[in-house]
């Protein structure tokens, strides 16, 4: 059996603090240019006692006329729980391209949002090591410090290496950066958004933005919940208000909660927070709440950087509620398998890696684009990560082998045409 912590400290490759910027259109699969700003996925909350950020969530209303949730709607949700609890499968089904014709003398530009965050670093390693089992001639993934300086002149220099396709990667406020990204259109440039929105979610100013159903690892989230509370939960949301990708998956667990919540079987206090105020008196914050209300159940935590807040709020408090949370840091790993998480809705560094090329070949060769593009999520918990860990026959290097496989890899590798 391997050592988890050695495994995930050689890689930290499932997916983790999902941040981001500016989103909204739908993602009608073509390259025209999305102009559309911010707004229309905001989510809707319960009780949103704590706003700490100009930018805030609407709250979670739930419904009296919503009726008890059956024993078959609860057996329903359980299998849906089941079903993500095992290794996912690769189910693109996006028509195959050659990728060689398309990055044979072709070169991309990836801009992350800051090269110094420890999640951004991961990926960008592994959006590099797809781009070149792709085939491209130059594969130039800029340093950026997440000033709007760094990140304009990152982008700005695909020109001078005559780019063909320049991919912003993660929490850039593409508002911040605009007269850069139009100068790289002006020169002939496709610029795409990756990282940072769900499915019918576009940045505006870019071309194309890469969809993922993060709204879907949302409603995962309220489906553990009802399951493990028979329907009827008190919730605590913890989210991270300047972020799009927490709003959005907050959203997909408000839509989830209020389809089977009522107020006689449950509600949920929001507590809003600011990337500033991660591990900077957030805790207390979260705290409050949990001494305000002692019934709570369930503390969702919709950006991984909040969790260490949120675990440290339940032990100043003593409360009795139990944390899950999307994500996948070494940190939010090591607090499933310590008992500190009682679940995580995780994917794959290298997954989105390859997802994010193969994006890139779609919008190079005028491919249709998918309307939801293969990110799967797998619910975590400390019984699987044992499970997997001692039924590991493998000699692979990266704990993503171990809970999500590596069939993908091959998968990308066909709709490339490179197995033929």
């Amino acid at each position: 059996m391997k050592k988890f912590m050695s495994v995930l400290l050689a890689t930290g490759v499932i997916t983790s603090a999902f941040v981001f910027a500016a989103c909204n259109n739908t993602n009608d699969g073509d390259n025209q240019k999305q102009e559309s700003s911010v707004a229309s996925s905001a989510p809707s909350s319960v009780k949103n006692e704590t706003q700490t950020s100009e930018k805030s969530v609407a709250e979670i209303s739930v419904n009296d006329s919503v009726p008890a949730i059956t024993s078959q709607q609860l057996s329903e949700l359980t299998n849906t729980i089941s079903e993500y609890q095992e290794v996912p499968e690769f189910k693109s089904k996006s028509e195959v391209v050659n990728a060689k014709s398309i990055t044979e003398k072709a070169k991309i530009t990836i801009v992350p949002d800051n090269s110094g965050k420890t999640y951004t670093s991961l990926v960008m390693g592994q959006i590099e090591n797809a781009a070149n089992a792709a085939g491209f001639n130059k594969v130039d993934i800029k340093e950026t410090d997440g000033t709007p300086s760094s990140l304009s002149d990152a982008l700005n220099s695909s020109i001078k290496q005559k780019s063909n396709i320049s991919v912003i990667f993660g929490d850039v406020n593409k508002d911040t950066i605009v007269t850069a990204i139009e100068t790289v259109q002006a020169n002939g440039i496709e610029v795409v958004s990756s990282g940072c929105a769900g499915v019918k979610q576009n940045d505006h100013f870019v071309d194309n933005t890469m969809p993922v159903n993060y709204q879907l690892a949302g409603k995962l989230m309220a489906d553990w919940t009802l399951v493990k509370n028979n329907g009827k939960v008190n919730a605590l949301a913890v989210n991270n208000a300047d972020s799009v990708l927490s709003n959005t998956l907050y959203s997909g667990f408000a839509d989830e909660f209020k389809k089977y919540v009522s107020t006689a079987t449950g509600y949920c206090t929001t507590v809003n927070g600011s990337s500033t105020e991660v591990g900077n008196g957030f805790s207390s914050k979260i705290k409050k709440a949990l001494q305000d209300d002692t019934n709570i159940d369930y503390i969702i935590v919709f950006d991984d950087s909040m969790i260490s807040d949120a675990v440290s709020a339940v032990e100043q408090s003593n409360s009795k509620a139990k944390i899950i949370s999307s994500g996948g840091s070494k940190e939010a790993f090591d607090m499933v398998q310590s008992g500190n998480i009682e679940m995580l809705v995780a994917h794959s560094y290298e997954w989105i890696g390859y997802a994010t090329v193969d994006y890139a070949l779609r919008v190079m060769s005028g491919s249709k684009l998918p309307d939801e593009q293969d990110v799967p999520f797998r619910i975590v918990t400390s019984d699987i990560i044992k499970k997997e860990l001692e039924n590991d026959e493998t000699d692979s290097d990266g704990f993503y082998q171990i809970c999500f496989g590596a069939a993908f890899v091959d998968g990308y590798s066909h709709l490339w045409g490179l197995d033929e």
